[in-house]
């Protein structure tokens, strides 16, 4: 079965979503997941660009030879001035090139983890927005048996005063009753109504849209297999986690792209002159940097050891991060399994206590024989104990909903 959340639109009906088809459409159509595959596009991109040379450069001037004024020449030689056209251009270090390509494409790794992360968070909004729906539809349709009975007991009451089998006060303390239950019926609609708006939002559609969920989920199955669950499990499933990996696996890229300033690059020059007799000289030039002089290599050496301390402070952080993790889920565990024992003891001994004592009451006040102010009152708290059972499968879910997030699992 389903139940109708939101208002209908005026030329159709709420389409019916499970729980599943929400995540699907989160995943498919939420705009903060879809930003992940444009960076993942930025990351190639700029892994091109590492191959990218660098540009030529073209220079034009004077040259004169052999410098000086002519009463200084002992050879006798002219000075002869020459318009000159030089072209340079460095090659790049093809190794450097590929260690900068696999550094600018590392962050692949960390858009997906970000991309998991935010799906994990977004997933737990839905989620919680989900079964507030749930529980909400499930107090009303308490709420609507518990109206009809009173509404019954409210007409029998009325027609048994002529008779002083029923007082004026007990008839009004029973409409403040179903006053109350109008007042509670509110609360829940705009409980609903706000998590139709979350979900609209999450799965980016039109938030006025209306939708109907599924009531039939077995709220209180959820039992993970806890044996499973170690360091080795969170440091591999927790998406936050893996990406403080795909961080360090960048910056030893990164060092390696900074040690690779050890090694020299080459280019060559190019010179052509023309002198003012018309004749043309050309000088042809080797290029090579010595990347390993003190004053240079100072500079990447510690840039390399600064990434070194960043790597140890990371893998303390991640250690630490696991830790925190385990102890957090095994703590929502054990919470999980007493709320589980707590709901089955309420289902199946409170709940039926006050039910029987209720309809012990009404028996009575049908023959005649009950007392009108205490039926009532029996009344309100079997009232009260059904809305309270679903209050602890609403602390029940999410105790499931934090625990599925911190597991990671869907």
């Amino acid at each position: 079965m389903g139940i109708l959340l939101g208002t209908f639109r005026q030329n159709g009906y709420a389409q019916r979503y499970t729980l599943t088809q929400i995540l699907d459409s989160i995943e498919m159509n939420n705009p903060g997941l879809q930003q992940f595959s444009l960076k993942t596009a930025a990351s190639f991109a700029d892994g091109k660009a590492a191959k990218a040379w660098m540009a030529p450069t073209v220079g034009i001037g004077l040259s004169e030879f052999p410098y000086g004024s002519a009463k200084n020449m002992s050879s006798g030689l002219m000075p002869r001035k020459m318009l000159m056209l030089r072209l340079q251009q460095m090659f790049p270090n093809f190794s450097r090139q590929n260690k900068e390509q696999a550094y600018a494409e590392s962050f692949v790794n960390q858009n997906k983890d970000d991309s998991a992360t935010m799906r994990n968070m977004l997933f737990s909004q839905a989620k919680m927005a989900y079964y507030d729906a749930y529980v909400a539809e499930k107090k009303l349709a308490v709420l609507g048996q518990q109206e009809k009975q009173i509404q019954l007991f409210i007409q029998i009451s009325e027609g048994r005063l002529p008779y002083g089998k029923a007082t004026l006060p007990d008839i009004y303390k029973a409409r403040a009753k179903h006053s109350d239950l109008q007042v509670m019926q509110i609360q829940l609609q705009s409980i609903t109504e706000a998590s139709v708006a979350i979900l609209n939002s999450l799965m980016n559609r039109d938030p006025e849209d209306s939708l109907s969920i599924d009531t039939t989920i077995n709220a209180g199955s959820f039992d993970p297999a806890m044996l499973a669950i170690d360091s080795a499990y969170v440091a591999r499933s927790r998406s936050d986690i893996t990406r403080i990996s795909d961080e360090i696996n960048s910056l030893k890229l990164h060092k390696e792209v900074i040690t690779s300033q050890s090694k020299p690059t080459f280019g060559i020059s190019l010179d052509n002159m023309r002198m003012n007799s018309g004749g043309y000289m050309y000088s042809a030039m080797a290029t090579m940097s010595i990347p390993i002089v003190p004053w240079f290599s100072r500079g990447y050496h510690a840039k390399a050891k600064a990434i070194d301390y960043q790597v140890q402070a990371m893998d303390k952080m991640q250690d630490n991060q696991v830790q925190e993790a385990l102890g957090q889920i095994q703590r929502d565990w054990l919470k999980l399994q007493a709320a589980q024992k707590d709901i089955r003891i309420f289902k199946d001994e409170v709940i039926p206590a006050y039910a029987k004592t209720y309809q012990s009451y009404l028996n009575a006040f049908s023959e005649n024989t009950g007392d009108v102010y205490e039926t009532l009152m029996a009344w309100d708290e079997l009232t009260m104990k059904r809305m309270q059972y679903w209050d602890k499968i609403s602390g029940l879910l999410n105790i499931r909903v934090i625990l599925e997030t911190e597991m990671q699992r869907d």
